[in-house]
């Protein structure tokens, strides 16, 4: 709730109103919509995070069920695997996009500075963030706590723009670690010493139960949170685009230059926008190749060994894995490397 506040009073509602009164000015517009499209981007995120919490709570569940049930250290090292890859991205994600902040908020602080050195006679004192509020913001302490709200604000973003995408990326490749765990005990089902059948059976009913609650599991991570997946992806195309404006605005203007602290930005930001697709083509990829894979298994087993009427049963793991799961962005498009490589050959 302190987030959704902060965002809300110092960010989203003062921008807007920002961007109302300087409506016509292309520059101001695009100056304003840099920073509160993040913003309202996060803030509807987080809502629909809210929104969801009841999903997220049995997923939860899902995954500590998942880590407390005995299995083999086969099956625990490639849980940990998946578990180890999928803190790495979140730290790196979460670095890159606490880069790009720290590198726009010093651009900011040195161009205002600067500003404010060639017009000593008149301090703007402009803010952090273009935005409008219903008091004098240049008069001190209004000034300081305003920036500092702000500062905040955006260090609220931060968290909410990358911290629940690699949250929801965690739990997909958690899927993807049951998925793999469950390919294993498809090829292992048939086992030459066993030729009980009351044993196979049990032991087939274990895999198609799970493969289902893994289904249902996948199932309801895209059902849920597709949209806030589409959400990230048109707020980032936006950004670009805004970014790529201001960039070429200041390239083709003979009164302003590119600063370093202003290039700098821009190679973190593009590394920042670049990263965070490629976490979700991971993801995606993984999940559609993982969960494909747990029909080519049951090719694996021995399957010649069994009877026609166990064989039989065998065929319904292999129908029901015949089409992949897949995480889409508001079911336009799925996440994988090759819209990885499309979205990155066109920038």
């Amino acid at each position: 709730m302190l987030t959704a506040f902060v965002l809300f009073s110092f960010l989203c509602v003062p921008q807007v109103i920002s961007l109302v009164m300087v409506w016509g000015n292309l520059d101001l517009m695009i100056e304003n919509l840099l920073t509160a499209n993040v913003g309202i981007a996060s803030l509807l995120e987080l809502i629909i995070a809210w929104y969801n919490g009841e999903v997220l709570k049995l997923l939860l569940t899902y995954v500590v069920e998942d880590w407390m049930m005995s299995k083999s250290e086969q099956e625990r090292q490639v849980m940990l695997k998946n578990a180890k890859i999928s803190r790495t991205l979140c730290i790196g994600c979460l670095f890159l996009i606490q880069a790009t902040l720290t590198t726009f908020v010093t651009a900011r602080i040195i161009a205002i500075q600067n500003q404010d050195v060639e017009n000593s006679t008149n301090f703007t004192r402009e803010l952090i963030c273009p935005a409008y509020f219903p008091y004098d913001t240049r008069n001190s302490p209004n000034y300081e706590i305003t920036c500092f709200g702000q500062c905040l604000a955006c260090f609220y973003v931060t968290f909410s723009y990358s911290g629940i995408d690699t949250f929801i990326t965690m739990l997909v490749l958690h899927v993807c670690a049951q998925f793999t765990n469950l390919r294993y005990g498809l090829k292992n089902l048939v086992e030459m010493e066993c030729k009980n059948r009351m044993e196979f059976r049990k032991k087939l009913a274990i895999i198609v139960v799970k493969h289902e609650r893994l289904n249902r599991f996948a199932e309801a991570m895209e059902e849920s949170f597709n949209q806030m997946f589409l959400i990230q992806m048109l707020s980032s195309t936006v950004q670009f685009c805004f970014q790529g404006y201001q960039v070429f605005s200041v390239l083709n203007s003979k009164e302003e230059q590119l600063s370093l602290y202003q290039l700098v930005f821009l190679v973190v930001f593009v590394s920042c926008i670049l990263s965070q697709l490629f976490i979700y083509c991971y993801a995606g990829e993984k999940l559609n190749v993982e969960s494909s894979l747990v029909g080519y298994a049951a090719y694996e087993c021995e399957w010649y060994n069994l009877s026609v009427s166990e064989a039989r049963d065998v065929m319904f793991v292999m129908m029901s894995a015949r089409e992949p799961l897949q995480i889409t962005a508001g079911k336009f498009c799925s996440f994988s490397f090759s819209l990885f490589c499309d979205v990155s050959c066109h920038i």
